[in-house]
């Protein structure tokens, strides 16, 4: 009974991935449909929704709203560079198809193996860094160097993954001194606020589709993290995170279907490379930790 109960929770961890980048791969997609809008403008939405699920969850857990004081540190770290990695992206999303940017958003994995490094000390295997050259090979081949209007939005998404490596791997140092849906709630908080402000100074009136595509990203992206934090709570990363490249799927089939296409050969080939490098990087990481 014992084993099969675990096998459930893995099995509902795995479920809860697949919800997430679906969420994901949605919010994205009605980052793409709104781009009208401004990308602060969009960023501010995407997060107050987010500040009022976040509260409740933190008040029916009976966490603390504003953490303790120790962490601050690394709370507001976290919001800085999360903050950065979703203007980044949503800018990219504005330039590049929504699978494209969601592969090269991927590489924030790698991002987090050096910046554990870096900041906890966590060991990386020499091997590690050959996955992380082939997947900087495939994200060379998308950025198609010779194409400045593909280039430079894909140096922003590529950026944009190292902003979600930083955060992540703040999240990752938070976990010894605060729970989940604390940093969560601080982190809606804190990006609503900062993008309150040019929000507020340059307003741009969105008509109702315009708002219920908001409406939509913001509820998405809600519960993306939702459904990630639980796939993380009943299982561990290394068993449950290759099934946040799904996203790259429903990211692929909802522009086909919205907008009649797929990334083209070349950019499939670099698509393909960090893929694969992503996935010999999990299983190196499954393998270290059976």
């Amino acid at each position: 009974m014992k084993g099969i109960f675990i096998m459930d929770k893995k099995y509902l961890a795995i479920v809860y991935m697949l919800i997430s980048a679906f969420c994901f791969a949605v919010m994205s997609v009605a980052v793409k449909l709104t781009d009208g809008i401004p990308v602060y403008e969009k960023v501010f939405f995407r997060n107050f929704f987010s500040v009022f699920l976040a509260y409740y969850i933190v008040k029916k857990n009976n966490a603390p709203l504003l953490g303790q004081a120790k962490s601050w540190p690394y709370l507001i770290a976290r919001s800085i560079f999360g903050v950065l990695g979703v203007i980044t992206m949503f800018y990219a999303l504005e330039e590049i198809d929504v699978a494209t940017a969601s592969t090269i958003q991927k590489l924030s994995q790698f991002w987090v193996l050096i910046f554990a490094g870096i900041f906890l000390k966590e060991k990386i295997k020499p091997r590690q860094f050959i996955y992380i050259a082939i997947a900087l090979l495939g994200v060379a081949i998308v950025s198609k160097p010779s194409t400045p209007s593909v280039l430079i939005p894909t140096m922003v998404c590529f950026s944009s993954s190292i902003f979600a490596g930083l955060a992540y791997t703040f999240v990752s140092k938070l976990r010894a001194y605060e729970q989940p849906s604390t940093i969560v709630f601080i982190f809606s908080a804190f990006s609503t606020v900062v993008m309150l402000i040019p929000t507020a100074m340059n307003f741009y009136m969105f008509n109702l589709k315009e708002f219920l595509l908001l409406v939509v990203m913001g509820v998405s992206a809600m519960g993306g993290q939702i459904f990630l934090t639980n796939s993380y709570h009943y299982a561990k990363a290394s068993e449950v995170s290759i099934y946040a490249y799904s996203n790259i799927i429903f990211g692929a089939i909802f522009s086909a279907m919205i907008w009649g296409g797929i990334p083209d050969f070349i950019s499939l080939i670099g698509i393909l490379i960090i893929v694969i490098a992503s996935f010999m990087n999990f299983y190196d990481v499954k393998i270290s930790e059976s």
